[in-house]
């Protein structure tokens, strides 16, 4: 570095160290999913290499920070397009250091090369590293790490319970749809969306569309048949719990309720080519098999009511009017409802054993 490189790097440095004690500086610059999968390994992070952690997030994600009370020496926000010019300008890829700020997810660590071990899934028997596993290896993580399950602050409960009552919210009767997304990934047509809502609302639920965040979303909303409503971050866990059910395309908010694990049923709608062919985002190809949760986070997907289904986002009509009903009727025999098998079986209930020690267990509900 030049003088002046390093003069605005120490002035970085003077913002993110804690002032009192030596802490990991971990950057959180992406998703709502990325984010609560950090969190979610915190604890396990600091039983691994000691001290604490001073996490930087986008002020949108404090909430997330706020489910994992007594897990960070300090919480700070920084912007995004910060965070990235400081990746990008001054951190080099390899740096793991206490009071040096450090990228904790793949997606913008380096070149990101660490993003594409999950391509593997593509080839059958093969291998692959899941979305969790890319992390634990990031973090530097035992292959064992356990995830910890975020925590509803009594306050939040029972500001949901007003909202619900406030949105006439029947008690695990209804249905919320969360459609948008912050990746640029193919959106579902309509069709499929409004067929959903009058099945579903054929089939005695009621429908709430939420209309808050996401970057990309279905060409109407809200969902035509739908009520719309804005979900707070720090609401969405207990909100769906009240609900019962929820339904939505692959996405960071999604694997946040898929932490949380408080729902009645999980319905998710992964969108693929008719080809089930690769995809492009952000300029990089990635495997079909890249937004199935069975792949993804596998162990999140034992002893919980989840379904996914795959989505020809350029599917016929016919088609996917098809899908939609099989969504809402929960149709497991549906030719679109995906399995990710193993051998005979299901790969989720074969593996369960094993899988299921990764994930800090369900709190039973008084």
């Amino acid at each position: 570095m030049n003088d002046e490189h390093t003069l605005q790097f120490n002035k970085i440095l003077e913002k993110l160290r804690h002032p009192e004690k030596r802490t990991w500086i971990i950057l959180n610059p992406t998703s709502i999913g990325d984010t609560a999968l950090m969190c979610a390994f915190a604890k396990a992070f600091v039983e691994t290499h000691g001290y604490g952690i001073t996490m930087v997030v986008p002020e949108d994600h404090i909430p997330i920070t706020q489910m994992y009370p007594g897990r960070f020496e300090q919480v700070l926000v920084a912007d995004r397009e910060t965070m990235h010019q400081m990746m990008n300008a001054y951190l080099p890829t390899h740096q793991f250091a206490l009071d040096m700020p450090f990228c904790g997810h793949p997606y913008d660590l380096g070149d990101g090369r660490a993003d594409e071990l999950g391509y593997l899934f593509k080839f059958p028997g093969r291998g692959g590293l899941s979305f969790v596993d890319i992390f634990r290896h990031v973090l530097r993580l035992p292959w064992d790490a356990q995830i910890e399950r975020p925590k509803i602050p009594e306050e939040w409960a029972r500001e949901a319970n007003e909202f619900a009552i406030s949105a006439s919210m029947e008690y695990h009767n209804s249905v919320i749809l969360f459609p948008a997304n912050s990746s640029p990934i193919a959106q579902f047509p309509d069709i499929l969306w409004s067929t959903l809502v009058a099945r579903l609302k054929a089939n005695g639920y009621k429908v709430f569309c939420n209309m808050k965040g996401g970057n990309f979303r279905p060409q109407t909303m809200p969902i035509a048949g739908a009520i719309p409503i804005e979900i707070p971050v720090h609401l969405s866990l207990p909100l769906v719990s009240i609900a019962g059910r929820t339904i939505s395309g692959s996405n960071g908010m999604q694997f946040l309720q898929m932490l949380g694990g408080r729902f009645e049923n999980m319905t998710v709608m992964f969108p693929v080519s008719s080809q089930f062919g690769d995809f492009e985002m952000n300029g990089r190809i990635y495997s079909p098999t890249n937004p199935i949760s069975q792949y993804m986070c596998p162990e999140l997907c034992v002893d919980v009511s989840f379904a996914e289904y795959a989505v020809p986002h350029d599917g016929a009509e016919a088609e996917l009017i098809q899908i939609a009903t099989a969504v809402a009727d929960l149709s497991e025999n549906d030719p679109y409802c995906f399995c990710r098998m193993v051998g005979n079986g299901s790969y989720i209930d074969e593996n369960a054993d094993w899988l299921r020690p990764l994930v800090e267990p369900l709190a039973v509900e008084n």
